[in-house]
């Protein structure tokens, strides 16, 4: 009897041991699995230069069609050659047809990263927004997941982004042709594809690497980069532009040109 019970005892040992080293080993197995998922951090307040061209190349002033980075179709160079920028270009038009100005149309983009005002930039697990201190504009960027079938053509298009090391790549589609890509005029249609390569370079900069892709517009993709500095003052304030500001802005105009001329 006493011989039957030490033998159970060992079996009932042995049968814990197993059991253990196997519960060990299983749980090794599932930490090893288990993937990264803290994301890099683009959250802050940002402030760019402001450039009223996203051209990489423009030797003479940001004067739209003289770059040597950009070929436009036949449609895109058209349209270019009608635009009468408000700001920018080496020329400034009191009868702008930049409807951002004259009429308070959205900026859209990638207009909006451009201008001379502050972003923040607010992230989370299934999307990255960017809103926008001017005109009180957003831009969600939905995380890890495919574009719809056939999304319907707007101001800022529909974004979708993955991160690939510490960069957040963006490939943007849907967009509609009813705004420029930036202050001085370029043109987009409603096929423009946009990739994007968001980066922290260090704390206090934020670098976007672009590559244009428009076939009814340019004969090429083109590429542009904006540089932005991170805002310490923590708070975006309201900046609305309404149509009636246009009047205001053909006043400031008309009043520096005078001043310059009299000069």
């Amino acid at each position: 009897m006493r011989r039957t019970l030490v033998i159970n005892s060992a079996l009932v040992a042995i049968g814990i041991a197993f059991f253990s080293a196997l519960l060990v080993e299983n749980s090794g197995h599932a930490q090893a699995a288990k993937p990264q998922t803290t994301a890099p951090d683009l959250s802050g307040i940002w402030l760019g230069k402001g450039s009223p061209s996203l051209s990489r190349s423009d030797p003479r002033g940001n004067k739209a069609g003289m770059e040597g980075d950009i070929s436009y179709t036949p449609w895109g160079l058209e349209r270019l050659k009608s635009v009468k920028p408000g700001i920018g270009g080496g020329e400034v038009f009191l009868d702008t047809n930049d409807l951002a100005l004259k009429f308070a149309d959205p900026d859209g983009y990638p207009r909006a990263s451009i201008h001379p005002m502050r972003f923040k930039v607010v992230q989370s697990a299934d999307f990255i927004y960017f809103l926008y201190e001017y005109n009180q504009s957003y831009r969600p960027i939905a995380m890890n997941r495919p574009h719809s079938p056939d999304p319907d053509p707007t101001w800022f298009g529909e974004a979708v982004g993955k991160w690939e090391g510490d960069t957040l790549i963006v490939d943007a589609i849907g967009f509609n042709d009813r705004a420029w890509l930036d202050g001085i005029g370029h043109p987009r249609s409603e096929k423009l594809h946009l990739v994007e390569h968001w980066r922290r370079m260090d704390h206090d900069t934020l670098v976007n690497d672009l590559t244009i892709d428009d076939p009814v517009a340019y004969t090429k993709p083109w590429n542009g980069q904006l540089i932005f500095k991170l805002d310490h003052s923590g708070e975006l304030h309201e900046s609305i532009y309404t149509a009636t500001d246009e009047l205001r802005f053909k006043n400031d105009v008309v009043t520096t040109i005078d001043k310059t001329a009299n000069k």
